[in-house]
C-alpha cells in the first residue's frame, strides 16, 4: 500500500537522496505535510483552513486529457498526513480468497522482525484452518484483533470493494503502534527449564505470552525477576543460579532460565510439546493515551470499512474516537521532549541527509559534505573522520 508505487518510488530520492529501489527507503509519505498558497506577488503564506475562511476556498484537481472536467480536492486543517495510507491487510475477506480454491497465502515479510513474521504466519495459519474445519461458521474477528498486536498503521480493505475510502488513511498521527512487542524466543529446553533469548528490556512484574507454534491457546506467565544464565561468549552458562535481577536489558545479549516450576496450572509433559525451540515470546507494550485512542479508533474505521457502512463520513462513533485522539495528540504536544539530545546535523549525523537533518543538508555550509556523499554509494554512512571534517567546515 505503498503511497508512491513500492518499488518504483521517487519521493524519498527527491526529499532525501535515499534510494527507495535499494531498500533505503526514508518514509516521506509519512511525514507531516502543509498547504501553502502562493500570491501573485510571489510571496508564500501557510494556508490554514478555519470556521471562518472553509467555504472561500475549493480545490480543483484537472487531468490533462479530460480539460474541463474539474475534480474537487478535499482539504482540512487536520490533514498533515495525506499520504499515510494504512496497511493493507485482507484477513476480513480471507473465506472468499479461500471458497475461489485458493491454497497458498504470501505473508509480508521483508524488512519485518521475527515477531511480525512469526505472527502473523501463526493468524493467517490458523484462520486457514478454522475456515476448512467450517466454512460457513468462519469468522475473522478473533485473528484480525491477534494482528493488531503486531506494529500496524491500521487496517484497511483499500481497493478490494471497489473505491478507497475515507477510512483508507490515517489523518491525525503516523505512527506504528502494536499491543504486544517482542521479548524474544526459546533456544532451548531441558529437564529444568525453558532458556529465552532475550531481545527487549523486561522489568519485573511483565507478562510474557508464549504463542505456541500449534496456533492454539497461547500461554501466559508473569515473570518478577530473572535469571540470567548467559556466558561471557554468549552461550548458555547451567551453573545455577545465575545472576538474578529485576530487570534484564536487552543491550548485553541475556539469556534469562524459566523454571518449569513457574508453571505451575499447566500440565507439564504438555507444556513442553507445546514449547518448543523457536518458539516466539512476547510482552504487553506500554501505550501513551494518545497511542491507546490511535489503537481504538484504529478499530473503529475497520470495523466500519469491513461491514460497508463508509457512506457517512460523520459516523458518530468514529467522530468522538477521531476527537479523542486530536485531544491527547495535542496534550502529548505541549509536553513532549525528546529522549536524546535532537541530533541537528552535526554530532551523529549520519550523512543521508535524512528528514531530521534535511534543513541542514540544503545550507552552503554542508557543501562539503554533499561533495563527499557524492562519491559513495546510496546509503553509504559517513565515517567518523569525514564527519568531523563536515562540522569543522560547517563551524
Amino acid at each position: 500500500m505503498c503511497m508512491t508505487y513500492s518499488g518504483r518510488c521517487l519521493l524519498s530520492n527527491f526529499m532525501s537522496e535515499r534510494g527507495a529501489n535499494q531498500g533505503n527507503c526514508a518514509n516521506s509519505c509519512r511525514w507531516g505535510y502543509k498547504m501553502h498558497l502562493r500570491l501573485k506577488d510571489g510571496t508564500v503564506e501557510e494556508l490554514e483552513i478555519t470556521e471562518d475562511n472553509k467555504d472561500m476556498f475549493e480545490f480543483l484537481l484537472e487531468e490533462g486529457h479530460r480539460p474541463g472536467d474539474f475534480m474537487p480536492i478535499e482539504e482540512s486543517n487536520d490533514a498533515a498526513y495525506i499520504l499515510n495510507s494504512k496497511d493493507l491487510c485482507l484477513m476480513p475477506k480471507l473465506d472468499e480468497y479461500l471458497a475461489l480454491g485458493v491454497d497458498s497465502l504470501k505473508v509480508e515479510g521483508r524488512g519485518k522482525s521475527v515477531y511480525y513474521v512469526a505472527v502473523v504466519a501463526r493468524a493467517y495459519r490458523a484462520a486457514m484452518d478454522d475456515w476448512a474445519s467450517d466454512p460457513e461458521k468462519f469468522n475473522p474477528k478473533p485473528y484480525m484483533n491477534e494482528l493488531m498486536n503486531v506494529s500496524n498503521r491500521g487496517f484497511t480493505l483499500a481497493f478490494h470493494d471497489g473505491r478507497l475510502t475515507n477510512y483508507g488513511h490515517n489523518y491525525e498521527q503516523t505512527q506504528t503502534l502494536g499491543a504486544w512487542e517482542f521479548a524474544g524466543s526459546i533456544i532451548d529446553v531441558d529437564d529444568t527449564a525453558f532458556y529465552l533469548n532475550v531481545k527487549n528490556r523486561l522489568q519485573a512484574g511483565d507478562v510474557m505470552e508464549f504463542l505456541t507454534p500449534d496456533g492454539k491457546e497461547t500461554v501466559l506467565l508473569r515473570l518478577y525477576e530473572f535469571e540470567n544464565v548467559a556466558s561471557k561468549d554468549g552461550q548458555i552458562n547451567k551453573d545455577y543460579p545465575g545472576n538474578i535481577t529485576d530487570v534484564v536489558h536487552a543491550g548485553i545479549k541475556p539469556i534469562i532460565r524459566i523454571p518449569f516450576t513457574l508453571f505451575d496450572k499447566e500440565n507439564l509433559e504438555n507444556l513442553k510439546a507445546r514449547i518448543p525451540v523457536g518458539t516466539v515470546v512476547r510482552k504487553e507494550t506500554l501505550l501513551t493515551e494518545a497511542q491507546w485512542n490511535r489503537v481504538k479508533l484504529d478499530k473503529v474505521a475497520q470495523r466500519l470499512e469491513v461491514s460497508g457502512r463508509t457512506d457517512d463520513p460523520e459516523n458518530p462513533l468514529y467522530v468522538r474516537r477521531r476527537d479523542a485522539l486530536k485531544k491527547s495528540v495535542a496534550e502529548a504536544n505541549k509536553t513532549r521532549k525528546p529522549k536524546v539530545n535532537p541530533k541537528l546535523g552535526l554530532d551523529g549525523c549520519c550523512g543521508r541527509g535524512c528528514n531530521g537533518c534535511l534543513m541542514f543538508w540544503n545550507d552552503p555550509a554542508y557543501a562539503k559534505a554533499r561533495d563527499l556523499m557524492a562519491g559513495k554509494k546510496q546509503g553509504q554512512l559517513l565515517d567518523r573522520d569525514m564527519r568531523e571534517d563536515v562540522i569543522s567546515a560547517a563551524e
